[in-house]
């Protein structure tokens, strides 16, 4: 079976201890390599190209999301999971829009840490539960969808609407197929539609596309 190569970065030396012994635990997995702030992490990812990136937010130098933003212009591949303690959905969203492949908050429990990799090492998606719950606590329904889209997530109902392929938004966002499939998921869970007929109809009355 092949070992997971793994880059943890986060800037508490004991976080990082006990995440370390949570994946040891794991069979399959392997921490390549420890880093405490955003420099590090860049330049350890770039160098050992590893499976998964384990990302905090919140360290010195380029934060969490500014190192996964600057990974995704050159390497689409690479999952990034982040591992945070901030819920707030405004750094959620941002973190979605630098396109990382999950959220997974700082209380989880070992399962939900498995779950979590297995899914971003299938190309699906990982929100913790507590950020799955957000569109509804916040209440996004299609009332308020077009007022609570992000810049990204308007750009691409803008995409999709014109008829461009998930390839093809891809290349032109400079993001990976995986995630522009993720945010069209949040897109239809936002606007309460179930296919890309649905969102074009929707891009259309509120003049995204004319």
């Amino acid at each position: 079976m092949k070992t997971v190569r793994i880059v943890l970065a986060d800037d508490q030396l004991l976080i990082r201890a006990g995440i370390r012994a949570l994946v040891e635990t794991l069979p399959g997995y392997r921490i390549e390599a420890e880093c405490a702030d955003g420099h590090e992490a860049i330049e350890a990812i770039r160098r050992l190209r590893p499976d998964v990136v384990l990302l905090d937010i919140a360290m010195p130098g380029p934060s969490g999301i500014e190192v996964a933003r600057t990974i995704r212009r050159s390497d689409p591949d690479t999952r990034i999971l982040v591992l945070s303690s901030i819920d707030r959905p405004e750094i959620v969203e941002q973190a979605l829009d630098a396109g990382v492949n999950g959220y997974l908050l700082k209380d989880f429990v070992l399962g939900e840490l498995k779950q979590a990799l297995e899914s971003v090492l299938s190309d699906q998606s990982f929100l913790s539960p507590k950020i799955q719950e957000m569109p509804l606590r916040l209440g996004l329904g299609s009332n308020a969808a077009g007022s609570s889209l992000t810049p990204r997530q308007t750009e691409i109902l803008r995409l999709v609407a014109s008829g461009r392929t998930t390839k093809e938004i891809a290349r032109t966002l400079g993001i990976s197929p995986k995630t522009v499939e993720f945010h069209r998921g949040r897109l239809m869970e936002k606007i309460g539609v179930r296919d890309v007929t649905g969102l074009t109809r929707f891009a259309l009355q509120t003049g995204v596309v004319c």
